[in-house]
């Protein structure tokens, strides 16, 4: 035992109390930066989660506030439109406070990320990966570890595997949780219990008891999806081979395929490992690519390989359209492509998946949905119940789950402190490093070789938007809107597009402008540039699939990538669902669509593929080159939409409004066209989250340093121009109105930054800037003005700087440049 090292202890996952002078700064200035927050010291109600973190954060009674998480519901309402109220949610500031703040030496805290994990495995995933996330901190020229950190994930992972070992993993185990508001006496859930029941060989769907084997080991399941299916089915008739039950289907834990069996930790009964195992081979398979030479090829064989162990209980952890209630049956491998670089493969991943607790009874899947969304809180257990895997746990005495800590005291408190200096000697190194990042726009287009004989393109005069007209419009907007009564005002906050207004206005998109396309042309147009409808695609998809007679089957999209800090990007969008929630809370018909992203791990993870849509930088690719009928990117919305105009014009306006606010708050740069979609609806969709807050590309030529959104006149045409009716009494409101949204709601944006300023300070490049980041933010939310009508005309102050701002047209000339962007 080294000189000063204290015995080592049996832990529960408990690590004991260091000195306070070993924290970094960042996490000293936590009280000071959250201090604005103490004024309200009022009783916090349960739904009142955000609050709750507050206290935690700030407080120095942190039993108190560990007490009031108790009462927080742990899991997501899937009927509450995408409103997040729940302590999921919140996991990246809860694992950041107990990390970076705490460094696990809160047994209290500790207690209760346990509590919770063991009744929602939803739960616990989540918190492994978070948690595997921080353990290291990886760019492509250092690497940090935290040792203490990657002991607790063991210790973690090994404590959940006990917990729910005996059990299979899927939606269904939440039907049947113990809580005192019990579940027991709804009548559909006694029915899905009963339908068990009833054979006597029940197939191994979880429904809270112990696994009991398939009745039934349908060979074409097994075969499916492997090296071996086109011969087994090349002489057959599939239709004679379809799964018709569901009950056919052998649900079991998932084996990893780069594990020898002799050296395989998995058993037959550790499920809580089945997920993680399964995400792992995934994962892994990115890294394997870039050893190969034929990378689709070996994807596609390593895909077959990762099918012989499906299905399983494995699922896709994701809540929106809640995906992560249905179990992957098979991975369609031919649908797959790898996206190479020199130093990573990136992929796409199509996964058939299903509902089986539904399939017996899916006209009653909205009473479904309900019973799952019922609260799960810790202050809800019974203390008298037992669940079937605590029944196991007791009877293999023998097993000790009380693992024992590898570090002594002394030993986390260096390592602590010295991988902290290590991150504060490394952090300039690390956030020029992140400039090398390959976005995901590349999986939303096919891209061409850029025309290296093309000559320069010069901005003319006509291109610019006149400065004189844009101040004599906004002086008289101001005019009237200072002018106008309440009941108009009140009319304005109703911001919804009139159908029959809407035909008078944009008659001129109509009569004699755009092309006429016939039905063939039109969806020739539409596969060529937006890629194979999602619904065709499931159709083709599903005519070839054994699983196509079950009810609840469906596809889900994924992007996988590796060699990337995605907790950066993971944070961003948690920040743009935010103000999509503030947009939703206010009524306002601003539409951002996003997708979810979450990190698997230090530099790995998935990201959600947004079907229909197209990069504007393709799109401009193929009407430059194969769509020359098309002027532009107007005449080509005008004749593309032509016969859903009026909606298409909705869906863009609203889109483009929503995208620019955020696009200002957060401060995103980085916005050429590859990395901003337009999908087969009309809506603007931005990708790709490497630079917002603090950063921005270009190592001293920072294009977009003073542009407060990116607003190019190409955009504004759409809507008929900066005189356009659209532009003037749709835009310009409804980016006021959201402005003054996210005024409101500032502290849900702000409370997010400076919670994961506090712990990831040092370790995410958006954070660059340190404090300053955060008062720059704050600042963005509350200029100085002093009535309405002033922040009205700031407004569109801020909108008139944006309007083909000469940066932001060079940036898009430097990107088509250096890496053949269009704009």
């Amino acid at each position: 035992m080294q000189k000063g090292e204290q015995t080592k202890t049996t832990g529960c996952l408990c690590f004991s109390r260091q000195s306070k002078s070993e924290f970094p700064k960042t996490f000293k200035k936590s009280n000071k930066i959250l201090k604005k927050y103490t004024k309200n010291n009022s009783d916090i109600s349960d739904d009142a989660i955000l609050e709750v973190m507050i206290r935690l954060y700030i407080s120095d009674n942190k039993t108190k506030a560990i007490e009031m998480l108790q009462r927080c519901r742990i899991n997501p309402n899937f009927q509450m439109n995408l409103i997040r109220n729940d302590l999921e949610y919140y996991i990246p500031q809860l694992i950041n406070f107990m990390v970076f703040h705490q460094q696990l030496q809160d047994d209290r805290l500790i207690e209760f990320i346990i509590k919770a994990s063991s009744i929602d495995f939803f739960f616990a995933h989540l918190v492994y990966f978070q948690l595997k996330s921080l353990s290291k901190v990886i760019s492509p020229n250092n690497k940090v570890e935290f040792k203490i950190v990657q002991q607790f994930v063991k210790e973690f992972e090994d404590k959940m595997t006990m917990n729910y070992q005996g059990n299979l993993l899927i939606a269904a185990q939440l039907l049947k949780i113990h809580l005192e508001d019990s579940f027991q006496d709804d009548v559909l859930v006694k029915s899905i219990m009963l339908s068990n029941k009833k054979d006597k060989q029940e197939q191994a769907v979880y429904q809270g008891s112990l696994r009991i084997k398939s009745w039934k080991q349908n060979e074409i399941v097994q075969t499916y999806g492997t090296d071996n299916w086109i011969d087994y089915i090349k002489d057959k008739n599939l239709q004679d081979f379809l799964v018709t039950k569901h009950e056919e289907i052998e649900l079991q834990d998932y084996i990893s395929i780069f594990q020898n069996k002799e050296d395989n930790n998995l058993q037959e009964d550790y499920a809580f490992q089945s997920n993680i195992n399964f995400w792992n081979d995934i994962t892994t398979i990115s890294e394997e690519l870039s050893k190969h030479q034929k990378k689709t090829e070996q994807l596609h064989q390593f895909l077959n390989k990762i099918n012989q162990n499906l299905p399983a209980a494995v699922y896709v952890p994701f809540v929106k359209n809640s995906v992560r209630n249905y179990a992957i049956l098979n991975i369609v491998s031919k649908e797959s492509r790898v996206f190479s670089t020199k130093m990573r493969s990136p992929y796409s991943l199509t996964l058939e998946i299903f509902r089986p607790e539904i399939e017996g009874h899916h006209n009653e899947q909205q009473k479904l949905d309900t019973q799952i969304s019922k609260p799960i809180k810790i202050n809800m257990i019974k203390s008298q119940s037992i669940s079937q895997s605590q029944i196991i746990m007791q009877n293999q005495s023998n097993i000790n789950i009380q693992l024992q800590r590898t570090f002594s005291i002394a030993d986390a408190e260096i390592s602590f402190h010295n991988e902290f200096q290590t991150m504060k000697l490394n952090d300039t190194k690390m956030v020029g490093s992140y400039e090398n990042n390959n976005g995901i726009g590349q999986f939303y287009r096919n891209r061409l070789e850029s025309n290296k004989n093309e000559s320069d393109i010069d901005i003319s005069s006509e291109e610019m938007i006149d400065q004189q007209q844009i101040k004599q419009t906004n002086q008289q907007l101001a005019f009237s809107l200072e002018s106008q009564n309440p009941q108009t005002q009140n009319e304005l906050q109703n911001s919804k597009m009139d159908s029959s207004t809407l035909n008078s206005r944009v008659s001129y998109l109509q009569n004699g402008k755009g092309v006429i396309l016939t039905e063939d042309e039109y969806l020739q147009i539409k596969k060529t540039i937006f890629g194979e409808n999602s619904i065709s695609q499931q159709e083709r998809i599903k005519k070839s699939s054994p699983f196509q007679k079950l009810k609840s089957w469906q596809l889900v999209h994924l992007i996988i990538k590796t060699g990337d800090n995605l907790k950066q990007e993971q944070f961003a969008l948690q920040l743009i669902c935010q103000f999509d929630q503030i947009f939703k809370k206010e009524g306002l018909p601003l539409q951002l669509r996003y997708y979810e992203v979450l990190s698997l791990g230090p530099d790995c993870g998935m990201i959600e593929m947004i079907k229909n849509a197209t990069t504007i930088d393709s799109l401009q690719k193929n009407l430059q080159t194969k769509y020359t009928q098309f002027s532009d990117f107007s005449d080509f919305f005008r004749s593309f939409f032509r016969d859903n105009i009026e909606q298409a014009l909705q869906n863009y306006v609203q889109s483009l409004v929503a995208y620019g606010l955020v696009c200002y708050f957060l401060q995103v740069k980085d916005r050429h066209n590859g990395n901003i979609l337009l999908d087969d609806q009309g809506h603007l969709i931005h990708i790709d989250f490497g630079f917002f807050l603090s950063i921005a590309p270009g190592k001293g030529m920072e294009f977009e340093g003073k542009v407060p959104f990116k607003l190019l006149s190409d955009y504004i045409k759409v809507l008929g121009g900066v005189k356009g009716y659209l532009f003037q009494d749709h835009f310009r409101k409804l980016f006021y109105k959201g402005f003054k949204a996210c005024q409101k709601h500032q502290k849900e944006i702000l409370l997010l930054v400076e919670m994961m300023y506090t712990g990831h300070g040092t370790t995410l490049p958006c954070f660059a800037k340190g404090e300053l980041a955060l008062k720059e933010l704050e600042d963005r939310f509350n200029p100085r003005v002093a009535s309405d009508a002033e922040l009205f005309v700031y407004v569109q102050g801020l909108i008139n700087k944006s309007l083909d701002n000469w940066r932001a047209k060079w940036y898009d000339k430097f990107q088509y440049f250096a890496q053949g962007i269009f704009y």
